[in-house]
């Protein structure tokens, strides 16, 4: 007797996974930014740098009921990325993706800066970094 089975490959990304997208134009200040009020999951982050200075975006794992009173350049970052600029200021960027998702037991806030150390809180230019954080709510 032959019994008919499915395999289904694992780790496969489906359309209806209910992945939404934080997408920011950095103005020129440090205010945190909230991707998602409660837990998640990240499973891309794409930037893009139309300037001629590196940027950071700092991803952080914060208590709910601490987000209003967050600040940039305070705590350590759970993800660090470095938006590149391009040769000559004509554009760079990368984008990360994992298809296993990264994840964040609270809520995911996103700082950008233009230093590298965790302290710093140095402002970006406006309207120069674009920034796209691909993530599912664990509660929708």
């Amino acid at each position: 007797m032959l019994l008919s089975t499915v395999a289904y490959a694992q780790n496969t990304f489906l359309a209806d996974a209910k992945i939404q997208v934080r997408s920011v134009i950095a103005a020129a200040n440090v205010t945190p930014i909230v991707v998602s009020t409660t837990a998640g999951t990240v499973y891309s982050v794409d930037a893009f740098n139309n300037g001629g200075v590196i940027a950071y975006v700092k991803l952080y794992n914060i208590l709910a009921a601490s987000v209003a009173a967050f600040t940039c350049g305070t705590g350590t970052p759970q993800a660090r990325y470095m938006i590149p600029f391009g040769a000559t200021s004509s554009g760079g960027g990368f984008n990360v993706s994992n298809i296993n998702g990264d994840a964040y037991g609270n809520s995911i806030v996103m700082c950008i800066t233009t230093g590298i150390a965790d302290a710093d809180a140095s402002a970006p230019g406006a309207s120069t970094y674009i920034v796209n954080v691909h993530f599912k709510r664990q509660n929708p």
